[in-house]
């Protein structure tokens, strides 16, 4: 398979149907159709929510509250998305004019071509995982139902996808019917959304990782054929440029994913917090169905924000091991003008490059061992207040 670029065509249809790609036709309206349609599922969720937010209600608050917090995520996420379409522009354009650059050099090629297998093989391996969790979690409710109902003879309420209020008589067919493929379909667009947003962070990172490879691979490549006669001014100067692109594409990136990654970071939290709280009331459950449904979810919740937090991490990573390589290269062999060019790339190399949330802190692993253990110890205090 020959790649062109690091964006897998099954991103580029989802920045698509997002608006965000280049020249597509309506973005306008088909932004405001879908965001319209997302506020009007939060306004009923809502109304569940505030309806179980009452004592002895904590189990139905809880077990209705991921899905709610889980698409005002979705909505905050997308309304950023939109208000920096000028940058997610900017970026495209920067990664279309590094391919250019790469398809008549074999070594650059075949180091971006690395990784577009790469971000295409996860980009397709996000898509598919997000989409069996959301049916498993989706078809939870109604396979507890069944089996709630063939044990008690008068259960009678007709469960939906998700936990929503209804200010109509909404279980009486047709309406039940059609509101629930309705509701089904518009879960999965948003099950969707959140693959494509996890995608393209991910896509855009090894993008930046492939050009910082290629800047490291040049100071090898020059240290061993010039030995005796030290690096040309063509080839810092190059190296200089290039590293200046990757600083503007890392610095694109951090502006697009900031504001997304910290109430990533907060909205995860309560998440987990209230999917934690319903697998450990849900262990006594006979069935199993509901424990099995919540723990596909929590997974699904946890490798989002793990996505977020190993980007910033490989990006981290890949902007020490510039500084290392520039280090290691025959500097000494350079003239005094040329030693000082390298000396700067290291300087700049040192002040590494990382995605913040919200510019408080740096998306890392250990960011993410942090919100874990700071879940884990809000579940331990929910449960034992239940």
């Amino acid at each position: 398979m020959i790649f062109t670029s690091t964006v897998s065509p099954s991103l580029r249809n989802g920045l698509r149907f997002l608006g965000i790609w280049p020249d597509v036709s309506h973005a306008a309206v088909n932004q405001l159709l879908y965001i319209s349609s997302i506020l009007i599922m939060q306004y009923f969720q809502y109304l569940y929510v505030f309806a179980h937010c009452k004592p002895g209600e904590l189990q139905n608050l809880v077990d209705g509250l991921p899905a709610t917090l889980d698409y005002s995520l979705t909505t905050i996420k997308l309304l950023t998305l939109w208000a920096n379409r000028r940058v997610v522009h900017e970026i495209l354009a920067a990664m279309d004019a590094d391919w250019r650059e790469c398809v008549n050099v074999d070594r650059y090629s075949q180091v971006m071509t690395a990784k577009a297998g790469i971000s295409y093989f996860c980009s397709n391996a996000m898509l598919n995982f997000n989409t069996i969790a959301g049916v498993l979690y989706l078809l939870g409710d109604y396979a507890v139902g069944i089996v709630y109902h063939a044990e008690d003879d008068n259960t009678t309420s007709r469960p939906f996808p998700i936990k929503l209020l209804f200010p109509l008589e909404a279980e009486q067919s047709p309406i039940y019917e059609l509101l629930v493929v309705v509701v089904f379909v518009h879960v999965m667009l948003n099950t969707y959304t959140v693959a494509i947003l996890n995608a393209l962070i991910f896509t855009l990172v090894l993008h930046a990782s492939g050009q910082i490879d290629i800047i490291c691979q040049e100071f090898r490549n020059n240290s061993e054929e010039t030995s005796h006669y030290g690096f040309s001014r063509y080839t810092i100067g190059m190296l200089v440029e290039r590293h200046n692109k990757v600083i503007s594409f890392s610095e694109n990136i951090d502006k697009l994913f900031s504001f997304m990654s910290v109430m990533q970071v907060f909205w995860n939290t309560l998440v987990i917090c209230c999917l934690g709280l319903v697998v450990m009331t849900s262990i006594h459950d006979e069935t199993g169905v509901d424990l099995v449904k919540t723990i596909f979810a929590y997974c699904a919740i946890m490798m989002e924000i793990f996505i977020f937090c190993f980007a910033g991490e490989y990006l981290s990573f890949k902007s020490r091991s510039l500084a290392d390589a520039a280090y290691e290269s025959l500097w000494y062999n350079m003239s005094p003008n040329h030693g000082k060019n390298v000396l700067f790339i290291i300087m700049r190399s040192q002040k590494q490059l990382n995605i913040t949330a919200g510019g408080m802190t740096s998306l890392s692993l250990e960011a993410f061992a942090s919100i874990m253990k700071a879940s884990a110890s809000y579940v331990s205090v929910l449960h034992a207040m239940y």
